[in-house]
């Protein structure tokens, strides 16, 4: 992977479905040559594909959980896999890992915290919670098409209709009006681990005042941020070519005022779970569980019909 690449994610970032020419138009190459650079990308496995990415200023809760464990890491993944709503979990140098993961109340938050600990023996977890700032609502139409996106959530349009039975108007319409609000996108899963040439590595930033989020955001080797607001902190993803390059970003945000404390973790393991979009709309109401497995295995038969 190379800068290039990394140009082409990040335009992804910001929109998982912008079409190839509009991507290869923004950087000032052919669209074969996009086209080309993200099957590379597949094949070496940096890119695993495309899922759909709520937002959790717009949707229930969401929280990070940072862990200090002591056993293995494939048998912390193996584990931690089991609790629902977990959306990314991820391992980091010396016995470190954190996890995003969603909840609907207090008592959830307790014991899905108590199931971290359980699960992982670790000696040690923070939790940084976001709160949300709205309260959408999403209907069961427009859950069937952020279900059905699951997988890849670049599907063209008249796919999905004829997977989950709506004309490709309303997939259009409703995906328009989802996106337009910033309830969700879809969003490219990356393989971080997996990219050769480049470290990613997340940084902690406590801070005085959130609003140092804008200034962060224009740093080059920004990847994607989030805030928490208890405690007040910018979780930042970024990328570096060298280990100085990693020491160089610190110390911009070091000296940055507001800034109260910074800690980074480099990434050398990760997972996304799709499948947290499952648990978010069982608890917004959307579904039973037994529903949700009923209309995925329908979409699923679709799925694989055309193909």
């Amino acid at each position: 992977m190379d800068s290039l690449d990394v140009k082409i994610l990040k335009l992804l970032w910001i929109d998982g479905r912008m079409p190839i020419y509009k991507i290869a138009q923004k950087i000032g190459i052919s669209g074969a040559a996009v086209d080309k650079r993200l099957n590379s990308m597949r094949k070496r496995g940096e890119l695993l594909g495309f899922t759909v990415l709520l937002n959790p200023d717009k949707i229930l809760n969401s929280a990070v959980v940072a862990i200090k464990a002591r056993k293995k890491r494939r048998h912390i993944f193996e584990s931690v896999s089991k609790i629902k709503g977990l959306m990314h979990f991820i391992g980091c140098l010396g016995g470190r890992y954190y996890g995003e993961f969603w909840y609907s109340d207090e008592i959830e938050l307790e014991e899905k915290l108590m199931l971290f600990k359980e699960f992982t023996g670790a000696y040690s977890i923070e939790v940084y919670r976001h709160r949300k700032k709205d309260n959408v609502k999403l209907d069961n139409i427009d859950w069937r098409i952020l279900l059905a996106m699951k997988q890849d959530a670049r599907v063209s349009f008249s796919t999905l209709s004829k997977m989950i039975g709506l004309s490709a108007k309303t997939v259009s319409r409703r995906w328009e009006r989802i996106t337009s609000q910033e309830i969700a996108k879809a969003y490219p899963i990356i393989n971080r681990p997996f990219t050769k040439d480049i470290f990613w590595f997340s940084l902690f930033i406590e801070v005085d005042d959130l609003s140092l989020e804008n200034r962060i955001k224009k740093m080059e080797n920004i990847w994607r941020t989030s805030l928490f607001s208890e405690p007040m902190m910018i979780y930042g993803v970024f990328y570096a070519e060298t280990v100085k390059d990693i020491d160089t970003t610190m110390e911009k945000i070091v000296c940055m005022e507001g800034v109260k404390k910074v800690h980074y973790e480099i990434i050398v393991e990760e997972k996304f779970y799709p499948d947290y979009l499952n648990y978010v709309a069982y608890k917004m109401g959307a579904y039973s569980d037994d529903h949700i497995a009923q209309y995925l295995n329908t979409v699923n038969t679709a799925e694989e019909a055309r193909q």
